[in-house]
């Protein structure tokens, strides 16, 4: 009867420890969440995601989700097979709910409806009676509020027309600028102002003087980059609400001296015509 040497033996027995360590490791059920955090604007529906891997059903299973704050929230609980309201903080009652036609498949994510931007903040999902050593998964919700810039006529400047650009309810604070019609960037005048009410909204306002061109359309844009969203506003300036230019103003002048020279010019030729018709008759 042959026998492995020793050294092979204990080869063997290496090998099979390492698959079995292997195998354990990839078939632990763990927690797992989004690595990005989630962006959602002021009164939309978001989806914190969170599932187990790999795919084993959450029905029979405890399901907390909490908000990681000084007070440590409960946002929703999911206990004995259904949705439960015990503990829950009254600022989620009836915005919170799972997708429980996917429990069976391992998602365990949170509907959170009309976010508001207090909501904005780190939430851990947390499967108790998981054996794994990852029993939890944080995710992180980043709220904004955007609207729509409105422009007005500001009177005029010079020869050009001054034009207002403002924005409230905004957050976090936005940037704003003026363009041209090619995309330029145009120079404002002067820094933008801004205002933060009690609600933490900002509101952006900022001034350009404008000259006339071939399309007199101008447009502001005001864009947060934290939340990636961007609202513009056009306008066309009529002809006639920019001042008369200045090489207009000087033709119009000559023009009205040239007019006052021939008519000066006629009256002295009316007068030396009269003046010379009075002394022909004295010579008769």
């Amino acid at each position: 009867m042959k026998t492995f040497p020793t050294s092979a033996a204990w080869c063997l027995g290496i090998l099979f420890i390492s698959v079995s360590l292997i195998t354990t490791g990839s078939s632990e059920v763990q927690v797992v969440g989004s690595a990005n955090p989630v962006v959602a604007l002021a009164g939309d529906d978001v989806i914190l995601p969170c599932s187990l891997k790999p795919s084993v059903s959450a029905e029979d299973m405890v399901v907390r989700w909490t908000r990681l704050n000084q007070k440590s929230e409960v946002v929703h609980l999911y206990l004995d097979g259904r949705d439960s309201n015990v503990g829950q903080s009254p600022s989620y009652s009836g915005r919170t709910s799972l997708f429980n036609e996917e429990l069976k498949n391992g998602n365990v994510s949170l509907k959170l409806t009309r976010v508001t931007l207090s909501d904005a903040g780190n939430y851990m999902c947390f499967i108790p009676k998981l054996t794994s050593q990852v029993k939890e998964t944080t995710v992180q919700l980043f709220v904004g509020a955007v609207s729509q810039p409105v422009i007005s006529i500001d009177g005029t400047k010079g020869w050009g027309v001054v034009l207002k650009c403002e924005s409230g309810g905004w957050f976090p604070e936005p940037e704003m600028e003026w363009l041209d019609s090619s995309g330029t960037i145009l120079p404002a005048d002067g820094p933008p102002e801004r205002h933060r009410d009690s609600e933490d909204l900002y509101t952006v306002r900022r001034r350009v003087t404008v000259n006339q061109t071939d399309n007199n359309r101008f447009t502001c844009i005001v864009q947060q980059q934290e939340i990636n969203h961007l609202k513009e506003t056009e306008i066309h300036v009529p002809d006639e609400v920019f001042p008369k230019s200045q090489v207009g103003l000087i033709v119009g002048l000559i023009a009205a001296g040239a007019v006052g020279v021939i008519a000066a010019s006629a009256i002295g030729v009316y007068k030396w015509r009269k003046h010379t018709e009075g002394e022909f008759n004295l010579d008769v």
